[in-house]
């Protein structure tokens, strides 16, 4: 029988010489245990628990426009992980060295819901968008959805009068409350909240720029597990499952 003292020495060699992949795996296991805290775009936000389901560790969203959140993190909020809802602020942060390469997790349709009154894929949604009309739309300055609901609305010429809202969320809220005729928010919105298609017009994607959503590891962060996440969010399973709620 080996001495006791014997045995100890032989596991503290055996750790001190276990494979790079051992510890690697061990390490990404703590990483996992920390909760993970997430800045998530406002849009994201009925997909988020979809996105999430099956990553296996804790997760704690922090949900608002892409430029709020872009801000908080310049001024040293910590957070792991950026899910922006476009590339550019993604790529800034990486420029800057305060973040990992972006990557695109998703790209977004835009959609005009209203409360009443028919629209579809064809003509009659430009239509709608008389000066009788109040329509909400998410700060362009700040949302990406925004800016692309600007350019929809110049592409049709169209001037109806605008209830500008921080994000998507607050600018779906506005149609829903009776605040506003419609919003043009994100498909995945109007999906996640089952409003009607007779009630939906998806916006045709030559109206404007493409909405794509890029994610990075923020530097200082919890950053093995918030490259685990990003590899999650890669995923065919998950991508799949965004695709169905109304991602490219």
């Amino acid at each position: 029988m080996i001495p006791k003292s014997r045995r100890a020495w032989l596991v503290a060699v055996a750790l001190a010489f276990a494979s790079p992949a051992a510890h690697a795996g061990e390490a990404a296991r703590e990483a996992r245990a920390e909760p993970l805290q997430l800045a998530v775009a406002a849009n994201f936000r009925a997909v988020f628990p979809i996105a999430a389901r099956g990553y296996g560790g804790e997760v704690v969203p922090s949900y608002g426009s892409s430029g709020l959140l872009y801000a908080q993190i310049v001024q040293g909020r910590p957070f792991d992980v950026f899910l922006s809802a476009d590339a550019a602020r993604p790529q800034a942060l990486a420029d800057a060295g305060r973040a990992s390469a972006p990557v695109v997790y998703a790209r977004g349709r835009l959609a005009l819901v209203v409360t009443a009154g028919l629209v579809n894929a064809g003509a009659p949604a430009p239509g709608w968008l008389t000066r009788k009309k109040r329509v909400a739309i998410a700060n362009p300055d700040a949302a990406p959805y925004g800016r692309a609901a600007t350019q929809t609305l110049a592409a049709l010429d169209a001037a109806p009068r605008r209830v500008v809202a921080m994000n998507v969320a607050q600018a779906f809220h506005f149609a829903a409350s009776g605040a506003a005729d419609g919003a043009f928010v994100a498909l995945a919105q109007a999906l996640a909240e089952r409003v009607p298609a007779e009630r939906t017009w998806i916006v045709p994607d030559e109206l404007h720029q493409p909405i794509e959503q890029a994610a990075v590891a923020i530097r200082g962060g919890n950053e093995p597990a918030a490259a685990a996440f990003l590899e999650h969010l890669a995923s065919a399973e998950t991508q799949a499952r965004l695709r169905a709620a109304g991602y490219r």
